[in-house]
């Protein structure tokens, strides 16, 4: 299903963009005819002028909504929750409960309740990808720890980025990316300015005085603002111009990943202190002195794995990011956060509806994993959380290729592709290996998934396999699960099973027709 490579590619303007002469000392805000677009901004906001990262850095001192804009229905809007609803919510509280969750409801209580702890959400879109049938478990909508599931945010607030910055190279027809980054950051820093007046609600408990985000009616304030390193995150093609605008790659095979991020984990030094203890168990002296040659290097070639890592385009960070393996992929993430920054991020899972209160709250990211520390859930909730259900509407989003945008959507989905493989260096899915198990192996198509570790494991993931109905006929089961704070990864490799068996009633079919015992 998603197996096509798309790195970052540009985009040229529309041709039913409009498009504004751009002057050095004038500052210009979003020329869109959507009306929602044309909304994002009033007169009396504007005015901090041009800025650049570091004077920008200075003037965020709480968090604001930016512009954010996506791609629905092949016209780019002005970004709110109600553009990314995956047709799993009923209001602005519930979720949309299907026939499914009486087939869920035994999972949970079966066998002395043997998955009761684990929070668990799970989205039939076989019948039909845009009309989804959800089942929670009881607490789908508790905030929860979700470890490095949260790294998910980093990447939907890079591609909400791009996104961005494409729509605003497409309406104001910026020649110069010069210009075009001057605009962004005076998007930025005028949402910073307060009106003053009443607040308007947002979700529960988080209101919005012009575009300061007000939680309990106070402007939420961070000891620690980053801001979007735009030269680090974007290349140009040619350079300078506007033409073709892409994540900066630097180009890395799937080999050379692979070596960097085995080198900064120390699994190269450990490999060979591994092949010298064996050549010293069979007292092979050739063996012996090629071990310690090779330990010898390996231990030299150490200490540089993390500039090697940090060196890597943006990317090819990504990638190890969203991979998981650490501790490479926590440090990747941390240069992502940077790079993005952090109110970039929450921005953009607040404006999608990813975070919402309403709904017990949702993903979130608050550290960079490497040691700067932000903020917990605004609602409560550690640095690094979640809800199944926000997880469930994210990943529902990406079957339904409508999360920011379809090219977005193809973007994101390759970095979680575990199946099939793209040779991503990253961990695997407990998930994909508890279907494995399964009678009919060959059945299993696409697996994309994200795992959590912590003192619990945590998984989701959208999940296609094919099964044979008879008659030579065959069906693709497609869906998305989502399993929270299991005690171990086997835990998770059993309850995908009794999850795949929901689907399968679900749709009409036997437990033995798709392949159980």
């Amino acid at each position: 299903m998603y197996i096509s490579d798309n790195n970052s590619p540009g985009r040229g303007p529309r041709r039913n963009a409009r498009f504004v002469t751009l002057r050095p000392s004038q500052a210009y805000h979003y020329a869109n005819p959507d009306a929602r677009a044309r909304s994002i901004y009033r007169s009396a906001l504007a005015g901090l002028g041009q800025t650049s990262a570091i004077e920008l850095a200075k003037k965020l001192k709480h968090l604001s909504f930016f512009p954010h804009f996506v791609e629905v229905n092949g016209k780019d809007v002005a970004l709110t929750p109600a553009d990314m609803d995956p047709k799993i919510y009923d209001g602005p509280e519930n979720y949309k409960i299907a026939a499914l969750q009486e087939l869920l409801k035994p999972v949970m209580v079966m066998q002395n309740k043997k998955f009761r702890h684990i929070k668990v959400a799970l989205v039939d879109l076989t019948k039909n990808v845009l009309q989804p049938e959800f089942a929670g478990s009881f607490d789908h909508k508790q905030q929860v720890t979700v470890a490095s599931i949260a790294k998910l945010g980093p990447m939907l607030g890079a591609f909400q980025l791009r996104q961005d910055v494409w729509f605003l190279r497409g309406k104001t027809g910026a020649k110069t990316i010069a210009d075009l980054f001057d605009l962004l950051r005076q998007g930025l820093a005028d949402s910073q300015l307060d009106p003053g007046g009443k607040a308007t609600p947002f979700t529960r408990g988080i209101s919005l005085r012009g575009k300061l985000v007000l939680v309990n009616g106070n402007p939420f304030r961070f000891g620690k603002f980053t801001v979007p390193q735009l030269d680090d995150v974007f290349a140009t093609d040619p350079p300078g111009s506007t033409t073709r605008i892409k994540f900066k790659s630097t180009g890395e095979s799937v080999t050379d990943l692979r070596r960097i991020v085995d080198g900064f984990n120390g699994h190269l030094v450990e490999n060979a202190q591994k092949e010298l203890n064996e050549a010293l168990r069979v007292r092979d002296k050739a063996r012996i002195e090629s071990a310690k040659t090779l330990l010898a290097d390996a231990k030299r070639e150490f200490p540089e794995f993390r500039k090697k890592l940090e060196a890597l385009g943006f990317w090819e960070r990504m990638i190890i990011s969203v991979g998981g393996d650490v501790p490479a992929s926590n440090f990747a993430t941390h240069t992502v956060v940077r790079d993005v920054g952090f109110p970039y991020i929450a921005s953009t899972l607040f404006q999608t509806g990813i975070y919402d209160t309403n709904r017990g709250g949702g993903l979130w990211i608050g550290t960079d994993v490497a040691g700067g520390h932000w903020s917990g859930a605004p609602g409560g909730g550690s640095m690094l959380s979640g809800t199944a259900g926000s997880i469930a509407a994210l990943m529902t989003l990406l079957a339904q290729r409508r999360m920011i945008s379809p090219i977005a959507t193809i973007g994101m989905t390759n970095l979680m592709q575990k199946l099939p493989r793209t040779g991503n260096p990253g961990t695997g899915s407990w998930f994909q290996i508890g279907l494995l198990t399964l009678a009919s192996r060959g059945s299993l198509k696409t697996v994309l998934a994200k795992v959590g570790l912590s003192d619990h494991s945590h998984e989701v993931a959208l999940i296609e396999r094919e099964v044979d109905i008879g008659g030579g006929k065959k069906t693709l089961l497609r869906y998305v699960a989502v399993g929270l704070q299991a005690n171990n990864g086997t835990e998770l490799e059993q309850l995908i099973l009794e999850l795949d068996k929901c689907i399968l009633a679900n749709n009409g079919l036997s437990a033995k027709q798709g392949g159980h015992p």
